[in-house]
């Protein structure tokens, strides 16, 4: 079939780190159908451009409020792309409000997949997304609404048709592979992830710093970067961690993965994930996780892969490490892998959009 991908959130040459996720989705679909996508870029200038990101053909098109000509223009090019596909895929909650004019050409085409967890959870995100969450009725334009976890899915299902949500996870590319463990001696753990409020990387250092004074030879490796670096790297230096804790900074999918196997155990007290899509990409290393029970990787991480707790502070968080250490010091990368790479590859999550586009036949 001709798929027309929208989507708000899509990765370009100068941002590519934007919404991995979503390209990682349209390559699936590409497996079996013929993919365009468009990235509607709200609040963008200049003209309507076409070009190829990650092998994908990408329109992109501005939608500026301020300038109604333009936007004029970009609907015209969206109802004369919207026509030509055999299903229309919007991707981001912002994608809707993008394509809800157009739903009377759209019509019984329309599908949607969803990944942000403000959709459900509206008082997780500051500011004025919390006065739009009636917005959040849009899901019902869309015949049927995928979501990353069964988190997402049970929350936004009052906002969706009757019985029209099914889970699409993540897509867990193959270059994370599994490869034996390094030396248990120090500790190593790892965690990627933005240094931002969500993610928490305060608390993981107050782990670090337990763990050393409990005994314990400890190194943290956190990849990614975000607004509370110097924040970070002072607490670092006023606990005396600097030899201890490395901020490498935002690097390439493939670098993730060179981190990721050179550590014990992935660690992150994130505060809410609807997926983690870190978490899956090192169980797919054959690396074990630790997490507070916050968030949709409760649907993947099991006791033969991590290790999930309900409270969050530094002493137990240290604890949940040395249980996770202990467990699995004996366990191989392979077996641990095992446990979720068939689930998130780009096979799998591809044979699920398929029966996912069937129930449009219905």
């Amino acid at each position: 079939m001709r798929i027309l991908i929208v989507s708000t959130w899509f990765p370009s040459a100068d941002r590519p780190d934007i919404a991995p996720f979503n390209v990682a989705h349209a390559k699936a679909i590409t497996r079996n159908h013929d993919v365009q996508v468009v990235h509607a870029q709200l609040g963008g200038s200049g003209p309507i451009r076409q070009e190829e990101y990650a092998g994908l053909p990408v329109t992109r098109v501005p939608i500026n409020p301020r300038r109604p000509l333009a936007v004029a223009r970009s609907l015209s090019t969206l109802r004369r792309l919207v026509r030509g596909a055999d299903v229309v895929h919007s991707m981001a909650f912002s994608s809707l409000g993008v394509l809800a004019p157009l739903y009377p050409v759209i019509g019984k085409r329309w599908v949607h997949t969803e990944h942000w967890s403000g959709t459900a959870f509206p008082d997780r995100i500051p500011g004025v997304w919390q006065r739009l969450s009636a917005a959040r009725h849009l899901l019902r334009l869309p015949r049927r609404v995928s979501t990353v976890s069964s988190v997402l899915a049970e929350a936004i299902a009052k906002f969706a048709r009757r019985d029209a949500v099914d889970v699409i996870p993540c897509v867990v590319d193959e270059s994370f592979r599994p490869v034996p463990q390094p030396s248990w001696t120090p500790l190593k753990l790892v965690a990627v992830g933005g240094l931002v409020t969500g993610k928490r990387p305060q608390s993981a250092v107050d782990t670090v710093r337990e763990l050393v004074a409990t005994g314990v030879d400890t190194h943290l490796t956190w990849v990614g970067d975000g607004a509370l670096h110097d924040e970070i790297r002072e607490r670092i230096t006023e606990y005396g961690l600097a030899d201890r804790i490395d901020l490498v900074g935002a690097v390439s999918p493939e670098k993730v993965a060179d981190h990721v196997r050179a550590a014990n155990l992935f660690f992150l007290p994130t505060a809410f994930e609807t997926f983690l899509a870190a978490g899956a990409e090192a169980i797919a290393c054959g690396r074990p996780v630790v997490l507070p029970n916050t968030g949709g990787f409760t649907d993947y991480v099991t006791e033969a892969n991590g290790v999930i707790i309900e409270q969050d502070d530094p002493k137990t968080l240290a604890q949940a490490v040395q249980q996770a250490r202990d467990r699995f010091a004996d366990v191989s990368a392979d077996t641990i892998s095992a446990t979720g790479t068939s689930r998130f590859s780009e096979e799998t999550i591809a044979e699920k959009f398929d029966e996912f586009y069937s129930h449009l036949e219905k």
